[in-house]
């Protein structure tokens, strides 16, 4: 008997740390959506991030003093983020995308759901700023799932972040680690996320559950947010999604969807996607060009069925007298 539990006890272990090793370090598929691959038109270059270390990122200059700088999610990489950067770049905005440490091919770090990704976010903005013709002008961070939920903290830190549009963020990283168990894998949440987020600081040395992203949200109240989401609840709960929609301030604006999951708004509704966000960028960057407008639809025959509307959820928060723009 004793031989069958410690049996037993040894594989649950030995389970427990196989799964959370292929968490810290899961594979990254290119996943660019049908997006063109941009790789070849942008300019790679190497950001420090200290501890001698340093970031890949792609930079695509644009035709207006304005920039935008995009993360990725978990076990995704800058290709991602070519789908948002295509159309961001066509209306004038510089933009930089990055591969977090976590996400990379060589001497990887292990995800940490905010200590690493952070530091990493901030690198990438202070290389930006560096940038001739880019030190004064208005930029904006554009982060899905795991990387809104870094632009919001980072954003949060810093005041001259000039907007954030955030894609699925989480709200804050222990919750996310419970969602992972009870809407992905359909499991129970409690011990297992108690567990995982123990083994992740075991062996990361830092807490994959600290980072509060609905406390960033609220120190965030004068700026312009954009949150994207979905109430599907495959990947986050919905108390999640009401719990950011809550902490949004008087220039957030919320787009969310019922009828997709996980970061597929842009996949499913792209038209309206695009022409959303460009909206929100032209608005709040400056930038001179108008924003993207979805095209005129064809006349409609006797018998054609009507074009299916996304299902959504749509609030703005403005002040009673909208801020005037600052050259």
């Amino acid at each position: 008997m004793r031989k069958a539990i410690l049996f037993f006890v040894s594989a649950l272990v030995l389970l427990m740390a196989g799964s959370a090793w292929i968490a810290l370090f899961p594979t990254v598929p290119a996943d660019l959506g049908g997006a063109e691959n941009l790789d070849t038109r942008a300019t790679q270059v190497q950001i420090p991030v200290g501890e001698g270390d340093h970031l890949d990122g792609w930079f695509l200059k644009g035709s207006q003093p304005a920039a935008v700088l995009l993360f990725a999610g978990y076990a995704r990489d800058h290709r991602r983020m070519w789908r948002y950067a295509g159309f961001i770049h066509k209306l004038g905005s510089s933009v930089l995308t990055i591969d977090f440490r976590s996400a990379r091919a060589l001497s990887r770090k292990p995800t940490t759901l905010g200590f690493w990704e952070l530091r990493d976010a901030r690198a990438a903005l202070d290389w930006l700023r560096e940038q001739p013709g880019l030190a004064g002008v208005r930029v904006a961070l554009f982060g899905e799932s795991l990387g809104g939920a870094t632009a919001l903290a980072l954003a949060a830190q810093r005041p001259d972040v000039a907007a954030v549009v955030a894609d699925c963020p989480f709200s804050d990283g222990y919750s996310a680690i419970q969602d992972g168990f009870a809407c992905e894998l359909h499991l129970p949440a409690q011990p297992l996320a108690w567990i995982a987020r123990q083994l992740a600081r075991l062996v990361t040395g830092h807490d994959p559950g600290a980072l509060d992203v609905t406390g960033a949200l609220r120190a965030l109240s004068g700026r312009p947010v954009l949150l994207i989401q979905t109430r599907l609840g495959d990947r986050f709960s919905v108390k999640e999604v009401d719990r950011l929609n809550a902490s949004l301030g008087p220039r957030g604006e919320s787009w969310t969807l019922d009828n997709v999951k996980h970061t597929e708004g842009w996949l499913h509704h792209r038209e309206e996607y695009e022409r959303r966000v460009s909206h929100f960028l032209d608005q709040h960057l400056g930038l001179s060009q108008p924003a993207a407008k979805p095209a005129a639809k064809p006349a409609a025959k006797p018998a054609a069925k009507p074009a299916k509307k996304p299902a959504t959820h749509s609030t703005q928060h403005a002040p009673a007298h909208a801020p005037k723009k600052h050259a």
